[in-house]
């Protein structure tokens, strides 16, 4: 049954346009990417999108909004937007472009399309994926309905932990219950800075009753200086942490022995094997002394219940999918699997499901087959998202023309020259790469290699998709007209499906026939959803604890369906793994370059570099051209402890250049007594100017604030075996500059 919210119709009567001549309009704040983002009241006057505020009825935020969300009008009116399609007219690189209208730029990228597929193939086609949006769905229709496999996903977000759980406990997402949590581990992430506010609330009102927090990672940022225990580890070696934690608890028998017994497979196969990793073994690759591993250790395995919050730290590393198998079987064997308190599955809600866009049961063993440079191993895919090859291998595709080289890279929102690793090699491959087209809102890093550009409207120009997640479902409501002569991102890929001949899989051309299939489930139309101008929420489900039978036979993505765990119980030994010749059990890899592996270099290079993505202003690669954001944080930063800085003659907000063994950026020093003193971190993302403040952009290679020419590329050791996970971990020194 549903029911409208009572909170969000309060919201709606109480806050009525601030001013008389103002109009507000409820709808999700745009500036983490379109999806189910905060939910926001917009005012606008004469046509103009004035101020924004909280819904407070909003599920997401319940009110609260992050620096972002307030810029919003800025960002809507930047001098930077794009306001018209555009086609190259100089050399590539040079940014000489012309006015094109928007049906001469889908004849010219459908042209191209069809002439490829018939020359080399629908795979000669790859599409960048951006950070999870709710177009994505549109790119995989779009790319199966052509004939290709190859999604470019990024190989450092999500997929890499979902598919680690996926293959240990049987589901690829565990929720944390901090409602019930005796304690709770934030390890390797940033609920302060990431996503809409709820979820950090959530943990600070579980402190409040009395839970225990520890926080894992290297800097002291918002969410360790609220914690009991910091646990101030070096980047990259959360797995060596995890193996001593299950070293520990195995050899101190701290683990839920029934639990064990009833639902692990393999668990007398993991007991020798973890005997080598001790915290004596882990204490000079962590950095940790290894009586406080022990301590970790003991606390997590007597606690009564104890929720672990993994990050983003588990998807940026070549150790990714053994660490993220130790934490899962860390999870399982002390009780902490779907147990309250614990690491749960959640029940859901009443409301029904969203039909999906997607086309997956139209894949075919062929289309994985001719996967360029697969992101999950091949045996493994499609995956949760579909079929996908690593965003970085698409590229270098184009170079290294193996197994062949990709033709046509379109990048919706995204900006492959400052999100992912290797920007001199991916510089190459853009001026290589035959057809290129930039999809985005803004100008950006990427454009200058263009071929084509499309501009599209921001969320707030738009009226749909409407959006859904959890128990909550709200129509997009448009709070300003377009400001130029474009459409959304959703328009643009209904539009190219008709244009190259797939109308019939592409509603025509229909948005509203879209999102009313998509709809089919509830009974109703968009115009009808519209008619609830704060949605309606859902009733949850009770939640029901263990169940371990359903969540252990739950099928897996592959086309065979089998499950994910063949046993029907906790894959402590992986016998799939086995199969497919991958490690069965969870081992340790050295980042490319680290104290313990790359010794030989600490002479030249003797600091540990790590980036963050996450950021209380910016997401990701955008956002420093918005004046309100970049007067917060105006300047490239290194956080670095002032004994390390004074050390080298570097002050507070001095200039330094930071060197690698493969690149180097040029920063500004800010002390941080809260990181380790082996330690730099800076934040990922930097290139744009901000005319405004008359603040510069930064050059994407060396000399430039752009992390990602710090990092290795090696194909032999910069990347996950099974999940392409990158490497976000290096060796460097720093100099005043």
């Amino acid at each position: 049954m549903s029911i409208k919210s009572d909170d969000l119709e309060e919201a709606i009567k109480s806050v009525k346009a601030k001013k008389p001549e103002e109009r507000m309009v409820p709808t999700f704040c745009a500036m983490c990417g379109p999806g189910m983002g905060c939910g926001v009241n917009c005012y606008v006057k004469d046509g103009r999108f004035v101020s924004i505020e909280g819904m407070k009825g909003a599920p997401t935020n319940k009110g609260k909004l992050c620096p972002k969300a307030f810029a919003s009008m800025q960002w809507v009116y930047s001098p930077q937007r794009l306001k018209y399609p555009m086609r190259r007219v100089g050399e590539k690189g040079e940014g000489k472009f012309e006015r094109i209208t928007w049906d001469e730029a889908l004849d010219i990228i459908a042209s191209k399309l069809k002439e490829q597929k018939e020359k080399y193939g629908p795979e000669s086609l790859a599409i960048l994926s951006p950070q999870r949006r709710s177009y994505s769905d549109y790119l995989q229709r779009f790319l199966i309905a052509h004939g290709s496999p190859n999604y470019g996903h990024s190989g450092l977000c999500a997929i890499q932990q979902a598919f680690g759980f996926a293959y240990t406990v049987g589901v690829p997402m565990l929720g944390a219950d901090y409602e019930n949590a005796d304690l709770i581990i934030i390890w390797g992430a940033n609920p302060g800075y990431d996503g809409p506010r709820g979820k950090i609330k959530r943990i600070l009102d579980a402190k409040d009753r009395g839970a225990k927090l520890i926080v894992i990672k290297p800097e002291m940022q918002p969410d360790a200086a609220k914690a009991d225990i910091w646990v101030p580890i070096r980047p990259g070696t959360d797995g060596a942490l995890a193996l001593a934690m299950l070293n520990v608890i195995i050899k101190e028998q701290l683990y839920d022995k029934d639990f064990v017994s009833r639902w692990c497979y393999g668990f007398d196969k993991l007991v020798p094997h973890i005997q080598k990793y001790t915290p004596e073994w882990a204490e000079p690759i962590t950095g940790l002394p290894a009586g406080h591993m022990k301590e970790i250790a003991r606390i997590y395995g007597t606690a009564k219940s104890a929720c672990i919050h993994a990050g983003n730290a588990f998807d940026q590393t070549v150790d990714s999918n053994n660490a993220v198998r130790a934490v899962a079987i860390l999870i399982a064997i002390t009780g902490n699997l779907n147990r309250p308190g614990g690491n749960i599955v959640p029940t859901g809600s009443t409301m029904p499901l969203v039909k999906s866009v997607h086309l997956r049961e139209r894949y075919t063993q062929e289309m994985v087959d001719k996967l360029v440079g697969p992101e999950v191993a091949s045996c493994f895919q499609p995956f949760i998202e579909g079929t996908s090859s690593a965003y970085y291998r698409c590229i270098n595709s184009v170079l290294t023309e193996e197994p062949y080289p990709i033709k046509t890279i379109i990048a919706p929102g995204t900006q492959p020259t400052v999100i992912t690793r290797g920007t001199k090699r991916v510089l190459e491959a853009l001026k290589k790469l035959e057809f290129f087209v930039v999809i985005d809102v803004m100008q950006n890093s990427s454009m200058p290699w263009a071929d084509v550009v499309i501009p599209v409207a921001t969320m707030y120009e738009c009226d749909h998709p409407f959006e859904a997640m959890g128990n909550w479902i709200m129509a997009r409501n448009k709070v300003i007209e377009p400001l130029g002569d474009y459409k959304s991102d959703y328009e643009f890929w209904l539009d190219l499906g008709v244009k190259i001949g797939y109308g019939d899989d592409f509603w025509h051309g229909s948005m509203e026939e879209c999102m009313n299939y998509q709809l089919e489930n509830f009974g109703m139309t968009i115009e009808e959803l519209r008619k609830h101008p704060t949605g309606i929420i859902y009733e949850p489900k009770p939640m029901v604890y263990e169940k371990y039978e359903k969540i252990f036979a739950t099928a897996s993505t592959r086309l065979s369906g089998a499950p994910y765990l063949p046993q029907g119980k906790v894959a402590v030994y992986n016998t799939t793994f086995e199969e497919n010749g991958f490690n069965p059990l969870p081992e340790w890899v050295e980042p490319p370059e680290s104290p313990t592996g790359t010794p030989e270099l600490l002479a030249r290079y003797p600091l540990i570099f790590s980036d963050t993505h996450s950021s209380d202003v910016y997401t990701q690669g955008w956002l420093r051209n918005v004046p309100y954001l970049r007067e917060i944080r105006p300047d490239p930063w290194l956080h670095i402890n002032p004994e390390t800085a004074k050390t080298r003659g570097i002050e507070n907000g001095d200039w330094v250049i930071v060197e690698s063994p493969h690149g180097w950026i040029k920063v500004k020093a800010l002390y941080s007594s809260g990181i380790r003193p082996d330690v730099v971190m800076s934040l990922h993302g930097w290139w744009q100017g901000c005319d405004e403040l008359g603040l510069p952009s930064y050059p994407l290679l060396d000399g430039g604030a752009n992390a990602n020419v710090m990092y290795s590329t090696d194909p032999d050791k910069a990347f996950d075996p099974v999940v392409t996970a990158m490497s976000k971990q290096t060796l460097v020194e720093v100099r005043k500059a």
